[in-house]
């Protein structure tokens, strides 16, 4: 029997809200654990300042502790602190000859880099050159870093899950979903906007709004424009709760300005619901315009109107947006095929 390679994966604690997260447990639903030795450390929390120094610090003892027993490190990184935080445990595994595989999930990275001064700049160049492997999330973004690495260190995996089992999906229904932190990033606003016309038209919809973020702000807009009974706010949803709605909702949109590859948008067409994006990061690659989905330029709250009513008046199109996004997920962004992929990299690095 072949000896397992030993990995050592570093990211947010399992109970951290985001994408991130979402790519580590499906690593874990689907077993590389099983394919490979894997010891996975939390690097840090989203609680209080003194729970977050403190998973800070034990997780980077614990690196500390066991990196020499390991082959290669899998470090999860985001923009902005994750970066500079994540820079350290670059240099330390790489002083250690180990192999170094950087996971960039940051979907503002673009952003993050223009506001660095030129000190800062060259600690993220650095970090990113001393990197084996680059794992970025979608072609654009591989073009985007190849200015800062190496194009041959870049190799693109896209987000992917767990295929859910089949069901009959109700394509009649006026249920829209989004999922996703609260904010100007990912259209939360812009969303509302366009609900409350929407709504003078057809009153029977419903906008079920999962997630975290600028909750109380966004409650309360709600609450101006007396749209308690079109729009409801879930908080944080996950597991059973998450697929009931995934299950029960028709539309998943998710007007974002900046995204890399949105496992949420992912989720949302497996589950037959109908994509309404944007142009933005990874998201073409996911949607075929009038194909398996709408896109549409971020910001432009008329062309989403207008292509929320124009599906809500047409079940041909509904029907066939809805079965090809399935399809879509089923053979492109399945997680059997992300795990072949991690694994060619880790045996390749």
């Amino acid at each position: 029997m072949n000896k397992k390679i030993k990995i050592l994966m570093l990211g947010p604690a399992r109970d951290v809200k985001g994408g991130m997260t979402s790519v580590v447990d499906s690593y874990y639903d689907y077993g590389l654990d099983k394919e490979v030795e894997l010891k996975y450390i939390e690097t840090v929390n989203d609680k209080n300042s003194f729970s977050k120094i403190l998973k800070i610090v034990k997780g980077f003892t614990i690196f500390i502790l066991c990196i020499k027993k390991y082959d290669i490190v899998h470090i999860h990184m985001a923009s902005r602190r994750s970066t500079f935080r994540k820079g350290k445990y670059v240099r330390i595994a790489k002083r250690k000859g180990k192999k170094v595989i950087t996971h960039i999930h940051g979907a503002e990275y673009k952003k993050f880099y223009n506001e660095c001064n030129n000190k800062e700049k060259e600690y993220v160049r650095k970090t990113l050159e001393l990197s084996d492997k680059l794992v970025v999330l979608s072609e654009e973004w591989k073009e985007y870093f190849s200015n800062l690495v190496k194009k041959e260190k870049i190799c693109v995996i896209y987000n992917s899950i767990a295929i859910p089992n089949d069901f009959e999906k109700n394509t009649d229904t006026k249920n829209i979903l989004f999922l996703g932190r609260f904010g100007k990033r990912k259209g939360i606003y812009d969303l509302i906007d366009v609900i409350e016309k929407i709504c003078k038209e057809y009153p029977e919809t419903k906008l079920f709004a999962a997630g975290d973020g600028e909750i109380e702000n966004v409650r309360t807009i709600i609450k101006e424009r007396h749209l308690e009974n079109n729009i409801i706010i879930l908080g944080w949803i996950t597991g059973e709760e998450k697929e009931k709605y995934l299950k029960e909702c028709c539309y998943y949109i998710l007007p974002s300005y900046n995204e890399g590859m949105p496992m949420s948008l992912i989720e949302g067409m497996a589950y037959k619901n109908i994509p309404i994006s944007t142009n933005t990061g990874g998201i073409p690659k996911v949607i075929s315009n009038n194909q398996n989905g709408i896109l549409i330029d971020a910001g432009d709250k008329e062309k989403l109107y207008d292509s929320i009513k124009i599906l809500f008046g047409n079940r041909e199109l509904r029907n066939k947006l809805s079965k090809n996004a399935r399809k879509t997920i089923e053979e492109k962004f399945n997680i059997k095929n992300n795990i072949k992929k991690i694994l060619k990299v880790y045996y390749k690095v």
